[in-house]
């Protein structure tokens, strides 16, 4: 499966939920309504502001899955809405130019369009893709990159003594209701859900940085992605749950 699908399949993990059987068969039949109807679902009850009773660690939490949902429905309506562009016919091929004395003046390429940045806590690639820094294409890239980039479950429950080689192995080796480790092996009572909890939220926090793939393809500069990541910072504390 090519390594984009993975991370729409992911998004579609995050609105439907596991009890969805999901492929790429799933991805060939959704409709925007559909995703916009998983999105609202999810949106409306994990909203920060649904928790502002809460411990701080839940309200925590909950702001930061509500920015996975939020960002999940926007990659696949992107996704959707590129799907039903009609294919465009492939430009003529190119003529060498005539010598000539004076060179032509050639111009820098384009930059992605901003647009309106919505008034939700949301990720750093998100957040970049609205203020114009980096196109959709840019942020699919990035995400694959990240994905790549994570360790393991398995091997962080190995590290953790929770489980062996021959135990995740058998979890891999595993045909369940899902196709996701952490569902396999609670499936498997190897693992229980808090663990695998535990085990995604550090799995997160050891994951590459957005930015230092945008930085290092030369999409951002050190010191536009230090910007962008304080005007994120600011923009997250005016819309989580711990507003006040």
């Amino acid at each position: 499966m090519p390594p984009v699908q993975f991370v729409l399949l992911d998004a579609c993990r995050t609105l439907f939920g596991e009890g969805v059987n999901l492929g790429p068969e799933f991805l060939a039949y959704l409709q925007p309504s559909g995703a916009k109807v998983a999105f609202r679902t999810q949106a409306k009850r994990h909203h920060p502001d649904c928790f502002a009773g809460a411990p701080p660690e839940v309200k925590t939490l909950q702001t930061e899955r509500f920015r996975e949902i939020h960002q999940a429905y926007h990659l696949l309506n992107r996704y959707l809405e590129q799907r039903r562009l009609p294919r465009l016919p492939a430009p003529p091929p190119k003529t060498p130019p005539r010598a000539s004395r004076q060179q032509p003046h050639r111009t820098a390429p384009p930059r992605p369009e901003a647009h309106n940045v919505p008034p939700l806590p949301m990720e750093f690639g998100l957040f970049a893709y609205y203020h114009g820094k980096i196109d959709y294409r840019d942020l699919i890239d990035a995400l694959v990159w990240q994905r790549r980039q994570r360790p393991a479950i398995g091997a962080i429950a190995c590290r953790w003594g929770w489980l062996n080689d021959a135990r995740v192995r058998q979890i891999l080796g595993h045909r369940g209701h899902s196709s996701r480790f952490g569902r396999k092996a609670v499936e498997l009572g190897m693992l229980s859900p808090l663990q695998v909890e535990a085990l995604l939220r550090h799995q997160r926090s050891r994951q590459q940085r957005l930015g230092q793939y945008f930085i290092d393809s030369g999409l951002l500069t050190v010191i536009e992605a230090d910007q962008l990541a304080r005007d994120l910072e600011r923009h997250n504390a005016r819309y989580s749950g711990g507003r006040r």
